[in-house]
């Protein structure tokens, strides 16, 4: 139950064309790739996608551990969905071959749209992502939008997601010296058995909550405005062209 092993988005450093290209563009692109993986209908058009998620991890020099590993929190998701998927139309009715390529089908798709997400924090960095949330909500500001402080707190969770999964892993280690048996009897058996874990875990978070509000207030933070940046973000010509790009295989994908 090693739950540090789980990188669950954390940024892989790699120095790949994709890293450095700028995190609006990447946002842009990922919503189009997401839109178009979430609206294909064939399976030649998934497997399409598939052979793009493939270019996409190798153009950016990430491991395939770290994707799957990633990705592993949605295995589960994906299962209840092939699942639910096929028993709705054999409950309708459906033969058992048509139910299972249609559960699997919807399945698949959903592995592939959240693996494209993935591979947004995996090749950005949490404050570049935070800045480039931050441009993209600056113009709602002027209707009350509070956008430099969704994108602080977005960075900050990006952030603190790998030091949680740290300290959960802490916790449940602690726990087992003890003699709990996290992983032994019925459902309603290791719901209780977590709550051990649950109870620490949350005076944590409150505590690292504390204590970054603290050294915030010490810091004279007060909100973004008229602050400026050490590494400003410039768009380029690849920007545009990854952008466009993307935006042809979403045309196509929903034109197949």
């Amino acid at each position: 139950m090693a739950f540090s092993s789980l990188s669950l988005g954390q940024y892989v450093p790699t120095g790949s064309l994709v890293h450095r290209l700028d995190p609006r563009a990447k946002l842009f692109a990922l919503l189009l790739l997401v839109s178009a993986v979430f609206t294909s209908k064939t399976a030649l058009s998934l497997c399409g996608w598939g052979v793009t998620l493939a270019g996409l991890v190798a153009m950016a020099r990430l491991p395939w551990r770290s994707v799957l590993r990633s990705c592993r929190p949605i295995f589960w998701l994906a299962a209840f969905t092939f699942l639910f998927n096929a028993g709705a139309l054999l409950w309708n009715g459906g033969s058992l071959l048509p139910a299972l390529l249609q559960g699997g089908f919807v399945a698949l798709r959903l592995l592939v749209l959240m693996a494209f997400a993935v591979l947004l924090p995996l090749t950005t960095a949490p404050l570049e992502l935070a800045d480039a949330l931050e441009t993209l909500l600056l113009p709602l500001s002027r209707f009350g939008f509070p956008a430099r402080e969704c994108a602080l707190m977005v960075g900050m969770a990006l952030r603190f997601i790998p030091l949680l999964m740290e300290e959960t892993d802490r916790v449940v280690r602690a726990q087992l010296s003890r003699g709990a048996r996290l992983d032994q009897g019925g459902l309603f058996r290791r719901v209780m058995a977590f709550l051990p874990v649950l109870i620490p875990l949350f005076v944590i978070i409150f505590r690292r909550a504390d204590e970054i509000a603290l050294a915030m207030e010490a810091r004279g933070y007060g909100g973004g405005q008229g602050r400026t940046r050490l590494r400003p973000l410039r768009w380029r010509k690849a920007d545009t062209g990854a952008v466009l790009l993307c935006g042809m295989l979403a045309a196509v994908s929903f034109l197949c």
